[in-house]
């Protein structure tokens, strides 16, 4: 009797770890997966891109843009926007994600009117 007891504990447990993690499929084959805090990560064709501390990915027809906390915060959701690090592609040109400042960023977002991409906020 104790020993199925612990057997279901220990399924209900483990069950409701993974309870909380989430995977958003992306364009051109990125997923990004929710883990919590820094724990989150791009991958894309099933090979690892961003290991953790993926903070927001936003995407439209043309452009993915993605935030990452390079401070491993165990909240990186509360760290200062302007000191996370920014990656843009263009999904009708580039093949890859290029690393963008926070600036440059802000100049697309403004310029092509993609305030509903916005992760600069």
């Amino acid at each position: 009797m104790k020993k199925t007891l612990f057997i279901s504990m220990t399924q209900l447990l483990l069950y409701s770890c993974n309870m909380s993690d989430s995977v958003e499929e992306l364009p051109q084959g990125y997923k990004a997966i929710y883990e919590g805090g820094n724990q989150n990560r791009l991958i894309k064709n099933n090979k690892l891109f961003i290991d953790s501390g993926m903070v927001d990915v936003k995407y439209n027809d043309t452009y993915l843009l993605v935030s990452v906390d390079t401070t491993y915060s165990m909240n990186p959701n509360s760290v200062n926007k302007r000191n996370l690090k920014y990656f843009i592609q263009d999904l009708k040109q580039d093949t890859i994600l290029r690393s963008i400042s926070y600036q440059k960023l802000q100049h697309i977002i403004e310029k092509e009117a993609l305030s509903d991409l916005d992760i600069t906020q």
